[in-house]
């Protein structure tokens, strides 16, 4: 009788339209030589919408070369996802800092930015995947170009480019 009471229950969750993910969902990305799933960082109303209404895509990683030239170019806004005494320390100038370990999942980062504006997100470096989940947030939020800088903010500081120090900049 528990067996039957289980399995009408599964069912009825799985052919629910308010059913609940028995499983986190997931996205593939691949960084480096490495393949990871990381979780989806959505709540449940966001999930049920972005089924509906959005194709979300993975974010793409890119290298040193790739990011210091959108940098120059100002054709892209970095997103510095280490924590804001980090920040103050040393970072990319103009990076917008939204520190990974304080952010409220619920909230809808970057409102004013148009969804097409291309985003880059960077921690310290390869020992750090902070910048891969804030590129899946920032993807799954519907911003269609999004980027993830591997290599970080010690690739940066060690190829001797640009850095500023202290609050936004």
């Amino acid at each position: 009788m528990v067996i039957a009471a289980a399995l009408f229950a599964l069912l009825f969750n799985h052919f629910s339209p308010r059913g609940i993910p028995l499983i986190t969902p997931h996205r593939q990305i691949v960084a480096g030589a490495r393949q990871t799933k990381v979780p989806i960082f959505q709540n449940r109303r966001q999930i049920l919408a972005s089924r509906q209404n959005v194709s979300i895509h993975a974010p793409e990683e890119i290298d040193l070369e790739t990011a210091y030239r959108h940098f120059q170019n100002y054709s892209a806004i970095f997103v510095d996802t280490r924590s804001a005494a980090d920040y103050r320390a040393g970072h990319i100038p103009r990076a917008v800092s939204i520190p990974l370990e304080t952010l409220d999942y619920s909230a809808d980062l970057l409102p004013d930015l148009p969804r097409n504006e291309t985003l880059i997100s960077y921690c310290d470096g390869e020992e750090c995947a902070q910048s891969i989940d804030m590129a899946v947030l920032l993807s799954e939020l519907g911003f269609t170009d999004v980027y993830f800088f591997f290599g970080g903010w010690d690739r940066w500081q060690s190829a001797g480019y640009p850095i500023s120090v202290g609050d936004q900049s």
